[in-house]
């Protein structure tokens, strides 16, 4: 008896196919691996297989899409956590900019400060002033202050008087509104 040549043929065949087929789906997983487009054309050729291969299996075809969109779904996520992350951090060196140039303009207020109270006991030490100036600036610098206190009086009395009229109006409303309250309803008429 002679062997059957055709199952030999056919096992030859099925041996190629499963062959063809890890390598598309290694094609397929390290192209995903890559973060490259997942596609059947590539895959394709990657793997060393025609097209026509891969849309002969429809089992393949639907993994390979699957796969193509699972990695853009994961691509998507990671852009979006991306983008959260950088915000956020931006958004924290942000406030940190902020706090640290609150700190150098409160450094810098307090260093001129101190630099014109040092020129000033400087001027007065060296009498490179006259006392006559001297006294001048300081009166100046007086009746700039008494100018501010008496602007700021000013203000304070103009709020206080507003604030009584709007507590006396809120008074009088109150007053109403329990008058209202309190006054007696009509009751049910009988027959």
């Amino acid at each position: 008896m002679k062997p059957d040549r055709s199952e030999g043929m056919h096992d030859a065949r099925r041996l190629d196919s499963d062959h063809k087929r890890a390598l598309v789906r290694a094609a397929a997983d390290a192209t995903v691996l890559r973060g490259g487009p997942v596609n059947i054309a590539g895959v394709a050729r990657q793997a060393g297989v025609g097209r026509k291969f891969i849309y002969d299996h429809p089992d393949l075809k639907a993994e390979i899409e699957l796969k193509a969109l699972l990695a853009t779904r994961r691509q998507a996520n990671d852009m979006i956590s991306a983008a959260q992350l950088s915000g956020a951090s931006l958004r924290v060196d942000l406030e940190n900019s902020r706090a640290q140039n609150h700190r150098l303009n409160t450094r810098l207020r307090a260093l001129e400060k101190r630099l014109s109270q040092a020129e000033g006991a400087r001027l007065l030490n060296d009498d490179l002033l006259p006392d006559d100036m001297v006294a001048e600036m300081a009166d100046s610098q007086l009746a700039g202050r008494v100018t501010d206190l008496e602007q700021q009086l000013f203000e304070v009395k103009d709020q206080l008087c507003r604030t009584v009229e709007e507590l006396e109006a809120a008074r009088v409303i109150n007053r109403e509104l329990m008058q209202r309250a309190n006054q007696p309803r009509p009751g049910p008429e009988g027959p």
